[in-house]
């Protein structure tokens, strides 16, 4: 089963008219309109790559006051090849996420204010 999600511009107030409409269609299993770019998503599902062209070339397209569309076709999960990108592991660390020497911790630390001199406390 083939399926596509086809992103729906219309024109302005004209969303309810279209969704009736693109329930009517076969093969169209959900349509709903939404908020962003795009005023509407319509979910298809087909035997072949083929009839899902048709569907949205023929007859979503050719729709009253359709604008433009998008369509995203989902990727087959069994054609997808895990180990296409290795674990990355840096070899780096960065400069502000090293640890503290623990000697210059315990330095500042057994350091009084007579230990410094009038220069270093300037700094």
């Amino acid at each position: 089963m083939d399926k596509a999600f086809v992103l729906i511009n219309c024109d302005p107030g004209k969303e309810q008219s279209i969704l009736g409409q693109l329930r009517k269609i076969n093969n169209v299993i959900d349509a709903q309109g939404t908020y962003g770019v795009y005023d509407i998503v319509a979910r298809i599902e087909s035997d072949s790559k083929s009839q899902l062209d048709n569907i949205i070339s023929d007859q979503i397209r050719k729709l009253d006051h359709v604008n433009s569309t998008l369509t995203l076709i989902p990727v087959d999960e069994q054609n997808i090849v895990p180990d296409l990108i290795p674990d990355v592991i840096p070899d780096v660390i960065p400069e502000q996420k090293k640890p503290l020497d623990e000697s210059s911790e315990d330095e500042e630390e057994d350091l009084d204010e007579d230990d410094y001199d009038d220069e270093t406390k300037l700094n």
